[in-house]
């Protein structure tokens, strides 16, 4: 597959909630493979756009395709700021969102906690973990589905530092060569770290998408360079 071939297409993406505008006719060609980040001061709308990704909202107008098709459900794994966590033991919420369990699913659910830091508390009640474990297993728990889209809302806004650098690192080095990701913080050095592309929304409009690099060198509009200066937020 070419690059020009792996993309993202949203053509007029709308969202409204009791008629009020949330999303305003968004159009736009993403990179199909890499980090995608979303910036935009509280209440732009970043989770807005991120959830409409997901499949977890209806647009009002507009669609979102992959490739020249249809976005499926099954393609994208959604990850909150919020940890949901079932009352049962770390393992067993990994194995819970797999519709059969082979020994090879057995297997790759215990190296996905290991490279969580995860593996010796397989057993463990998952509701007793700490915030920083309980979004890490979010994260694996995620990633076995093997989903095609990565969608991460905030997931390291509440956490500690030890956490957060585990999800960074393997985000990095396990997940960005292989699957799409988005990833919405409010954390600038974050975004910096993460991201190969930023989206950045401003009162439930796309003002500014461009490569990362570019972003943060060179931001077009002044609501990104009073963003990125620490001006709003």
């Amino acid at each position: 597959m070419t690059p020009e071939d792996s993309q993202i297409i949203i053509r007029d993406l709308s969202f409204n909630i009791e008629g009020k505008a949330l999303l305003h006719n968004t159009s736009l060609s993403l990179s199909g493979d890499g980090i995608t980040v979303l910036l935009g001061a509280n209440g732009a709308g970043k989770t807005i756009f991120l959830k409409l990704l997901a499949g977890l909202l209806t647009p009002l107008s507009g669609t979102i395709t992959s490739n020249k098709k249809t976005l499926e459900m099954k393609t994208r794994s959604f990850v909150s700021q919020e940890p949901v966590i079932l009352r049962r033991t770390v393992l067993k919420n990994m194995l819970f969102v797999l519709p059969r369990i082979t020994h090879e699913e057995g297997t790759l659910a215990k190296g996905l906690l290991k490279m969580m830091g995860l593996n010796e508390k397989e057993h463990q009640n998952a509701l007793t973990l700490s915030a920083g474990e309980k979004q890490r297993l979010c994260l694996a728990r995620a990633i076995i589905t093997n989903p095609e889209i990565l969608l991460l809302d905030e997931p390291t806004a509440n956490i500690e530092p030890n956490s957060t650098t585990l999800i960074e690192k393997y985000l990095i080095q396990k997940v960005r060569s292989f699957r799409k990701i988005f990833f919405v913080t409010h954390d600038i050095n974050q975004a910096r770290r993460l991201a190969d592309e930023i989206v950045f929304i401003d009162t439930g409009r796309v003002i500014e998408h461009s490569s990362s690099e570019n972003f943060f060198k060179n931001p077009k509009t002044k609501e990104a360079r009073k963003y990125i200066s620490g001006k709003i937020n």
